[in-house]
């Protein structure tokens, strides 16, 4: 998420490579270097191979929800195990839910609450600095 909050703060000023996004937010190279991959093969960002080579989003950051920005890093929206179909869920009453109505209410909400707020709500002003280091 940070890496894509990062890349949104940008707006557009160019490619960013993986070592000046874990530079910039904390984050391990080799653990980023495996989340940009997996955004990237999630159409949320491109990369650019070579030595002027970086990562970009593929549109505007209005139009990425923190809900596909979530489900592309953690899968499916799930606040309990039994509010996934029946064939997904494990332990030894897979079958029987007594809250699972409550669950289903719960996420129903979030899903509703993430899809309502998108890259373009955040102010990066707070988080970010306006001109990169080095650009």
């Amino acid at each position: 998420m940070r890496a894509l909050l990062y890349l949104a703060a940008l707006d557009g000023q160019g490619l960013v490579t993986v070592n000046e996004i874990a530079r910039v937010e904390g984050i391990p190279r080799e653990y980023l270097a495996k989340v940009l991959l997996d955004l990237v093969k999630s159409e949320l960002l491109r990369s650019t191979k070579g030595r002027e080579g970086g990562y970009y989003l593929v549109k505007p950051r209005g139009s990425y929800t923190f809900r596909e920005i979530l489900e592309a890093i953690d899968g499916p929206i799930d606040p309990a195990s039994c509010t996934r179909p029946v064939e997904k869920r494990t332990g030894h009453r897979k079958g029987m839910c007594p809250v699972s109505s409550f669950f289903d209410a719960l996420g129903r909400k979030i899903v509703k609450d993430l899809d309502s707020i998108n890259l373009e709500d955040i102010d990066y002003s707070k988080y970010y600095p306006v001109k990169r280091k080095g650009k």
